[in-house]
């Protein structure tokens, strides 16, 4: 006789999500592995224009994009399952995660701005934007809790 922990536990729909998203992203490399093989080219470029960022983006290989675009949504998803569920006993509270937050922007904002300094280029200048406006955003949430 086997004790109720022994038995599989259902399925809930967030692990059916989680296998479609998995199973479309393997299908996604293997067509972009096909694409690089048959050496299928896509030629032009994509102009990105904004008041922050503008650039161009030059396509060569479709294959090669698709793969990369891929491995994100597996590693997403591989993510998903590492991350330990917690239990609301266990769960942390709004302020304590503000703080870690917090910690984690200001170190990638030192990042930033160290590689900004080095390099002497200002590739960073958006990524220190973005990172300043949420930093700020989570100092006046640790403010008001």
């Amino acid at each position: 006789m086997t004790s109720e922990s022994e038995l599989p536990r259902h399925w809930k729909p967030n692990d059916w999500i989680r296998l479609a998203a998995l199973v479309g992203g393997f299908l996604m490399f293997l067509v972009g592995a096909w694409m690089l093989y048959l050496g299928i080219k896509a030629e032009g470029a994509v102009d990105l224009k904004s008041a922050m960022f503008s650039g161009t983006v030059r396509a060569t290989s479709a294959g090669l994009y698709i793969c990369f675009f891929s491995l994100f949504i597996i590693g997403g998803v591989l993510t998903t399952l590492v991350i330990p569920q917690r239990s609301e006993a266990s769960a942390k509270t709004r302020h304590e995660r503000l703080i870690q937050v917090f910690w984690a922007l200001l170190v990638g904002l030192v990042v930033c701005g160290s590689v900004t300094a080095i390099t002497g280029s200002s590739a960073l200048s958006l990524g220190i934007g973005v990172i300043a406006v949420a930093l700020s955003s989570v100092v006046y949430s640790i403010i008001n809790s």
